[in-house]
């Protein structure tokens, strides 16, 4: 049918051998599943019509059947009453509509095929749009990879690296410096706490010797 071959080209080489072989397929892909989407509208709405018109032969067809069965109802009657003329017309009126329902029921069938070959098509063209969107976000998913990566490297090279290391060297021994300062600082309040405390305890201990003596002194003048 018509409507299919704009995708044709694609379904017979295949999607993937396609697509692998553009130079720019997501471009590409992207122009396929417009193109895919104005045929999938018109496959759906001639399978509509297909629909449509079943519906009408099968309802011609069911009149042209009862027309018959009705003649040839009224066709016995009128013989056995004897009317001739009445039995002759009910037969020619029966003949005419069962050649009718020939024709009808072999347009039928072969409405019934195209609606078949049809919703075949339909669903193939289906299949082929799902696989489109799915290559577009494989193929989205790998170009923002790319730019991702692009922009790493760009950042990488537009800096001078050496710059940046010797950088944070200075930095680092800053950092040290500081550090051993307050590292020194807390060492010498150690040292003069230290000092401060043990002050008393010196002369402390020079009063009790004095002390001592003296007494031992008073004791031997006893």
């Amino acid at each position: 049918m018509g409507i299919f071959k704009r995708v044709n080209d694609i379904a017979m080489a295949g999607i993937n051998e396609v697509l692998d072989k553009m130079e720019n397929p997501l471009s590409m892909i992207k122009q396929y599943i417009r193109e895919l989407e104005g045929t999938i509208a018109e496959a759906k709405l001639a399978l509509s019509n297909q629909l449509i018109a079943e519906r009408k032969y099968e309802s011609i067809i069911t009149e042209l059947d009862q027309t018959v069965q009705k003649r040839i109802r009224q066709a016995n009657i009128a013989i056995d009453r004897n009317e001739e003329e009445i039995a002759q017309m009910a037969v020619e009126e029966k003949l005419t509509s069962e050649r009718k329902l020939k024709t009808y029921l072999e347009q039928y069938e072969a409405i019934k095929q195209q609606t078949l070959a049809l919703a075949d098509q339909l669903k193939k063209l289906m299949e082929l749009y799902n696989e489109l969107q799915n290559k577009k976000l494989y193929y989205l998913s790998r170009v923002h990879t790319a730019h991702a990566i692009q922009n790493v490297n760009n950042t990488i090279y537009s800096v001078n690296s050496e710059n940046i290391r010797n950088n944070f060297n200075r930095m680092e021994e800053q950092i040290w410096q500081l550090e051993a300062k307050a590292a020194a600082t807390l060492r010498v309040n150690q040292i003069v706490s230290s000092s401060t405390l043990s002050a008393p305890d010196i002369a402390f201990k020079e009063d009790v010797r004095h002390e001592l003596e003296r007494l031992k002194e008073a004791r031997k003048a006893m």
